[in-house]
C-alpha cells in the first residue's frame, strides 16, 4: 500500500499535466473560437494483489501479502473561458479494501483546481492540488501542493514543462511527521505517429522541513514513461510502462549521548510499472496494471521490494 499512497500523492498532478498535453495542434484550433464547458465522470472496479503491505510514512512495513478490492471514481470538469484561458478541476475517489489485512485498507481523496493562459506556443498557469488519505478508516493524512508552471511547444510535437511547488503534509498522529517542503521539477513531453505515441523524461528535487528534524531531507528523482495508442481488431487499445527513481538524503542525527550518530533514514526507491487498456466498448475499459517496486534504505526495517497487479474495469462518460 505504501507505493500507492506515495506514488499517487507524489504522481497525480503529473497526470494531470499529461492530460492537458497530451495532443497535437490541428486544424480545428484555427476556427472561430466559442466559450465551452465538459464534464467527464468515471468510474472502476477490480481485483488487486500486493505482495508487501506497507505504510512506509509511519515506518510500517509489512512482510505480508494480500489480495482485495479496488475502486475508484471520479469526476472532471473543463471550462474553455476564452481562446487562451482555461479553467479544470477534479475530484478523484479511490479505495481498496484487503481480504485479511484490514489495518492496510486505502480510501484516499484527491482533488485539483488548475488555471492557465495559453499563447504563441506558450502556456503560463497555476495549480492547487490535494488529498486526503484515510488508513482502515481512520485519517491518516492530509496533503496540499500549490505549484506554478510554464509549458512551451519546442516544435508541433515537443512540449516543455516547467514548475515550482509548495506542499505541505499533515498527519493526524504522526505529529513529528508533519513537514513543509518545496520543489521544482523540469518534464519533456515528445509526441510521434500523429501523437498516438508519447514519450517523457523529467526531473526533480524536493526539499521538506519537519516539525522532528530526523525527518527533513532533500531529494531528486527522474522519471520516464511511454504510451501508446493503437487500433486492432477494431478495438482501441493503449500500452504504456515507466520507471521512476526518488532518492532521499536525510539529515544526520547525533544523540546527547557523547554526540552518538543515529543511523540515517537515507534511502532509494527505483519503481517500474506497465499497463494494457482495451476499450471494449464506447464507454468501457479493461485495464490491467503491474509494478514492482524496490525500496532501499539505510534502516533495514525500510528495504523491502513489493509487487502490485490489478485488474479492474473501467466505465466512462
Amino acid at each position: 500500500m505504501k507505493a500507492v499512497i506515495t506514488a499517487t500523492l507524489c504522481v497525480f498532478s503529473a497526470q494531470a499535466v499529461l492530460a492537458q498535453t497530451n495532443h497535437i495542434k490541428t486544424a480545428e484550433q484555427n476556427k472561430p473560437f466559442k466559450s465551452s464547458f465538459e464534464l467527464n465522470a468515471d468510474a472502476e472496479v477490480g481485483v488487486l494483489s500486493n505482495s508487501a503491505l506497507s505504510v512506509q510514512e509511519l515506518d510500517d512495513i509489512s512482510s505480508q501479502s494480500d489480495s482485495g478490492i479496488k475502486t475508484a471514481a471520479g469526476v472532471n470538469a473543463k471550462w474553455q473561458v476564452t481562446k487562451s484561458a482555461k479553467l479544470t478541476s477534479s475530484y478523484k475517489f479511490e479505495q481498496q479494501d484487503y481480504d485479511e489485512f484490514d489495518q492496510y485498507d486505502l480510501d484516499l481523496h484527491q482533488y485539483g483546481l488548475d488555471g492557465s493562459y495559453s499563447f504563441n506556443s506558450h502556456e503560463l498557469g497555476v495549480r492547487y492540488d490535494g488529498a486526503k488519505a484515510n488508513v482502515d478508516g481512520e485519517t491518516f493524512l492530509h496533503f496540499n501542493q500549490a505549484s506554478a508552471y510554464y509549458g512551451h511547444f519546442l516544435n508541433p510535437h515537443t512540449y516543455l514543462r516547467m514548475s515550482v511547488k509548495t506542499k505541505a503534509k499533515r498527519f493526524a498522529t504522526a505529529k513529528a511527521r508533519n513537514a513543509d517542503g518545496v520543489g521544482g521539477d523540469v518534464a519533456l513531453y515528445h509526441f510521434i505517429n500523429n501523437g498516438q505515441t508519447m514519450l517523457m523524461a523529467a526531473l526533480s528535487a524536493d526539499k521538506e522541513n519537519a516539525d522532528d528534524n530526523q525527518y527533513d531531507f532533500n531529494g531528486y528523482g527522474f522519471t520516464t514513461k511511454v504510451t501508446h495508442k493503437f487500433t486492432a481488431f477494431n478495438v482501441a487499445n493503449k500500452v504504456g510502462a515507466g520507471w521512476r527513481y526518488q532518492n532521499k538524503d536525510y539529515d544526520e542525527q547525533t544523540t546527547d549521548d557523547f554526540f552518538e550518530q543515529i543511523p540515517s533514514r537515507d534511502e532509494h526507491r527505483n519503481v517500474v510499472n506497465a499497463f494494457y487498456n482495451l476499450a471494449l466498448f464506447e464507454h468501457v475499459t479493461l485495464i490491467a496494471e503491474a509494478e514492482y517496486g524496490d525500496y532501499q534504505s539505510k534502516l533495514r526495517s525500510n528495504t523491502y521490494t513489493q509487487s502490485v497487479l490489478s485488474a479492474s474495469v473501467k466505465v466512462h462518460f
